[in-house]
């Protein structure tokens, strides 16, 4: 089974560049170190019958789906309820529309699911009478694996300050967002995986997310032979940080594609460069 993983965003909540920053890396030149909010496509299978996954719908979905070419998906997978992790959920009615209105199948912790049913109630209201909105199945899950559009997806629990979050496995590929610690019973269901995204906020402690340092030793521990880091912020500059890097960890960044193919080979697919027009002179 082929599994790959596309990073829609790789930046923090503020994202890169940040509003009202002057420091070297928000003003790079490097379209590496320019990262939308955080969140990654699963690709499971190819041609017809590939199943696309979204994990996390974030303020910046509209752009991520136009840069990603997504018109439909066919189940989304919500890590937990911050902001920059499901404020986007409103901006779905793209892949609603484009998924022929068939409604949209929804994937959370029961907390989570709660939560954006307070913050995005009418979405969940059918009673609500207006066609221009998403709509939604909506799915808890716990500990155990659940199958959404036919493919099994494990819960990996990690802890994120005072919340849970979850990340998510399929097959030999794994993503784990916004953590401070990974439980060991979490780092056993890991074991096995070839490819890990994986949380590293910057080179510093920090309370609720992973330290660089902290992300590698987490991927050591889970024995994968790639890990690609996310959720960074203006700290770590891309080709900075690559160089001191093992060479099979490296920093991610927007639309780069990675995948474990169904010969078992690790592939990586670099995005084409940007067809963005000039900006119009007035």
């Amino acid at each position: 089974m082929r599994v790959e993983m596309e990073f829609l965003g790789s930046g923090t909540s503020s994202g890169i560049p940040t509003i009202g920053c002057d420091c070297w890396v928000c003003h790079s030149p490097n379209p590496r170190n320019k990262r939308l909010r955080s969140s990654i496509l699963f690709r499971v299978g190819a041609g017809d019958d590939e199943r696309r996954l979204l994990v996390d719908v974030t303020p910046d979905i509209r752009m991520q789906a136009l840069r990603a070419g997504l018109t439909s998906v066919h189940g989304v997978l919500i890590t937990h309820t911050h902001a920059d992790h499901c404020h986007g959920l409103d901006d779905l009615r793209g892949l609603y529309w484009g998924g022929g209105r068939e409604r949209l199948e929804l994937f959370a912790y029961p907390e989570s699911l709660e939560q954006l049913k307070r913050t995005f109630g009418y979405l969940f209201d059918d009673e609500y009478d207006y066609k221009g909105i998403a709509r939604f199945n909506t799915h808890v899950f716990e500990h155990e694996a659940f199958v959404a559009a036919g493919i099994t997806v494990t819960p990996i629990p990690v802890v994120h300050g005072n919340m849970r979050v979850a990340g998510f496995r399929i097959g030999d590929c794994a993503y784990i967002t916004d953590t401070n610690e990974v439980p060991e019973s979490s780092i056993a269901r890991l074991k096995g995986v070839r490819v890990l995204i994986l949380d590293a906020l910057r080179r510093a402690p920090h309370p609720t997310h992973l330290s660089l340092g902290k992300a590698l030793h987490i991927a050591e521990q889970a024995g994968v032979e790639r890990v690609l880091f996310t959720h960074i912020n203006h700290d770590l500059e891309h080709e900075q940080i690559n160089a001191e890097l093992p060479t099979w960890a490296r920093l991610g960044y927007d639309r780069l594609r990675v995948a474990v193919e169904a010969d078992g080979s690790i592939r990586v697919t670099e995005p084409a460069p940007s067809k963005e027009p000039p900006p119009v002179a007035f």
